[in-house]
């Protein structure tokens, strides 16, 4: 008799066991529907045939209310896919689990990176999205969709602005963008022809070059030295003028000779600039403001502590 309800009770545990793991899994038919779907957006297969959502299903992106309807749904991805030359979610990095609630509703979650190219001006776009999927009798009857918007709104926005731009302003704005193309690429020779000769670069209010030539020589060539993978992002701009206000980042890695020594350390300095141009569109003057201690201190160097009095 103990051993009928020693079975018993390993028959009863063992059912709960297999209930409960029935309730999460990453395979499932549902799971597959998800991917399917997903192909489907990357392929811009937005047609009813075919489709993993139901006819009656609905979209929520970033809102709680106001859902996406079936019916509306290609118009709102076509008028998206506008801003792009290209774009989807990559193969890599995804992750996918199904859950059932315990109201018996079936869920499907997905991490995914999705990715694209402005088609105005080429900028590329990184983006983690997080959805979720509501299935029922193997179809999509909702979706729920939430990431970042913010780089792409500031894009899009900074692009509408610069169609609005003068035609002075859109040559200042084109000044700036040759001259951080020219700092990334370190290319010299660009650099120089975006300057005028006698060009002029102050750096916290001292003079440090007084030619073209000179800020290849005296800024370029020290700082590609010192960190090969040197690069310049432009943050924000402002023109005011003939003269154009940059916010600047700069990162690199010090692989090679700086200030007679070799760190293999990181750096991430911002700063910002105003720069003047000519009339021809070339650039005469900049004057640079950042702070060179943060700049030391990411390299390991500290301050000699002062003189006792």
């Amino acid at each position: 008799m103990r051993k009928i309800l020693l079975i018993g009770l390993a028959i009863v545990l063992f059912t709960a066991c297999e209930q409960k793991d029935s309730r999460y899994t990453q395979q499932s038919p549902e799971i597959d529907l998800v991917k399917k779907h997903i192909d489907n957006y990357n392929k811009k297969n937005y047609n009813m045939n075919g489709s993993a959502l139901a006819d009656s299903s609905k979209s929520f992106f970033n809102a709680k209310e106001n859902p996406i309807l079936r019916k509306d749904i290609i118009a709102y991805h076509e008028a998206n896919d506008a801003n792009y030359s290209k774009r989807g979610f990559l193969e890599k990095d995804q992750e996918f689990e199904m859950v059932v609630t315990d109201d018996g509703e079936t869920w499907v979650n997905a991490w995914l990176d999705w990715q694209a190219t402005l088609a105005t001006n080429g900028k590329a776009i990184d983006m983690p999205v997080h959805m979720t999927f509501k299935i029922i009798d193997g179809k999509i009857v909702q979706e729920h969709g939430y990431w970042d918007p913010t780089e792409i709104l500031m894009e899009l926005q900074n692009i509408e602005a610069e169609k609005a731009m003068s035609v002075d302003e859109k040559l200042l704005k084109k000044g700036i963008d040759d001259i951080v193309k020219a700092w990334n690429a370190n290319d010299q020779a660009a650099m120089k022809a975006a300057m005028t000769d006698n060009f002029i670069r102050t750096e916290n209010g001292n003079v440090i070059v007084n030619s073209s030539s000179e800020y290849a020589t005296n800024l370029m060539d020290v700082f590609f030295t010192g960190f090969p993978d040197f690069q310049v992002a432009l943050d924000d701009y402002q023109i005011m003028g003939n003269k154009v206000l940059i916010n600047w980042t700069v990162t690199g890695t010090n692989t090679g000779e700086f200030q007679g020594v070799t760190t293999n350390k990181p750096i991430t300095t911002h700063g910002a600039s105003i720069w003047t141009f000519e009339k021809d569109g070339k650039a005469s003057r900049e004057d640079a403001y950042y702070d060179n201690l943060t700049l030391f201190q990411q390299l390991g160097y500290s301050m000699p502590a002062p003189p006792k009095s």
